[in-house]
């Protein structure tokens, strides 16, 4: 049985109605009066009004009730997310109720489904459903990491967002999320990819099938722990990525607030790769701790980059923005110029010089792991430090390293 509590008479009769057509019991109480003639012990999902008082769902859960809790909100926005997590929910839902998503968090008896045979093909969302605990019984949200205490007035905390901007396509932005997500990993990061392209590079360089998309993955349970989280995902060497679906405006801002959360919460950095003028890609920038903007060192991109960059910093800080130069070629009489042009244009943010590379061209025609020329490698290296978003290392040896890279790395 599902228990709503809710002052609104209105929507208690039609999340009735929904329940009854989807063949689910529902049973819906606007006052805690009403709540003597319930019987706990058959509570399987606890839905809470967005208005009841937070102190009446703690009795019901010292009177007994152990099912899970899901918080019911006319909109979602960062304020029922934040109540929600302080009432212990699983999940926020908004009205008209979402039964087929409901009936995901009941027992299978409740829900009726019929038996898998040995015949049945299960879908990749199914089977991962299937594979999922059960919700746990207090119904508590595991939750990040708390922050580190540190004198640094921006501290390096886990679920850093980093987005990997372009004012156009074609600047070997994947590439290079690819080359930081194999950076990080291999410094013992956790490390979580969210493509937001629907062109999918990501998942076409490194020739990898995925179960899911980002179409598919919005439609999970927002809180699934850490190991089923992974399970749904591309796993490249050491880092994880979610490919991306075919929606050509992408994820609306709410169901990417969530998902950038849900990743936030398993992985140290979250790297979100965008496509350039997608409503998508604007919601990343605001919710991104860090920007790595990509350009190409041609007059066109010069000029669409100038002309983005001044968007960018109204929404970022230049500080938390780094600016990288990508397939930097010697001796390209328009590559030096570009790169003049950039110099006296006095960008305030961190500029990173990379070099066009065979070696890396050669990596993503055999499909191999993306190390690119020691070069490149270093350039990489030196976007991270300008981005600090792990912490430094105390190695004597790697400081001199970065101190002898000024003519790759930024000015």
């Amino acid at each position: 049985m599902l228990l709503l509590l809710e002052f609104d008479r209105v929507k208690q009769a039609a999340a009735i109605s929904a329940a009854e057509r989807a063949g689910l019991t529902l049973k819906a109480v606007d006052h805690e009066d009403q709540l003597g003639q319930v019987d706990l012990s058959a509570v399987e999902l606890l839905l809470v009004g967005k208005d009841w008082p937070p102190e009446m769902v703690q009795r019901l859960r010292n009177s007994g009730l152990a099912s899970p809790a899901i918080t019911v909100a006319s909109t979602a926005d960062d304020g029922v997310y934040e109540m929600a997590k302080d009432l212990g929910c699983v999940d926020v839902v908004t009205y008209p109720l979402p039964m087929d998503y409901l009936r995901r968090w009941l027992p299978v008896e409740e829900a009726k489904e019929p038996p898998v045979g040995p015949t049945t093909t299960l879908t990749p969302m199914e089977a991962i459903l299937k594979r999922r605990s059960s919700p746990v019984s207090t119904g508590v949200v595991t939750h990040a990491k708390p922050p580190l205490r540190q004198d640094d007035p921006d501290p390096l905390l886990r679920g850093r967002v980093v987005v990997i901007h372009s004012a156009r396509g074609g600047v070997g932005k994947s590439t290079l999320t690819a080359l930081l997500a194999r950076a990080l990993a291999r410094q013992g990061v956790a490390v979580g990819v969210i493509d937001l392209d629907p062109k999918g590079n990501l998942q076409a360089i490194h020739h990898r099938p995925a179960a899911l998309t980002t179409d598919d993955f919005t439609r999970l349970p927002a809180q699934m722990d850490e190991s089923t989280l992974r399970e749904s995902l591309v796993r490249v060497e050491d880092w994880y990525l979610l490919p991306s679906g075919r929606t050509r405006d992408g994820l609306d801002h709410t169901t990417l607030r969530r998902l950038i959360h849900q990743f936030a919460t398993s992985f140290d950095i979250v790297l979100i790769d965008t496509s350039p003028s997608s409503p998508a890609t604007y919601a990343a920038l605001e919710r991104a701790d860090r920007v790595v903007f990509a350009m190409t060192p041609e007059w066109m991109a010069f000029k669409r980059f100038l002309e983005e960059y001044e968007l960018v910093r109204h929404l970022k800080t230049p500080a938390r923005v780094v600016v990288a130069v990508n397939r930097i070629r010697a001796g390209v009489a328009e590559h030096r110029r570009a790169l003049r042009l950039l110099e006296e244009a006095s960008i305030p943010s961190d500029v990173v010089h990379i070099p066009e590379d065979r070696r890396l061209y050669r990596d993503l025609m055999t499909a191999g792991p993306l190390a690119g020329s020691r070069q490149v490698q270093e350039a990489v290296a030196h976007v991270l430090e300008a981005l600090r978003v792990v912490p430094e290392r105390s190695n004597s040896r790697k400081a001199r390293k970065f101190e002898g890279m000024r003519e790759v790395g930024s000015r």
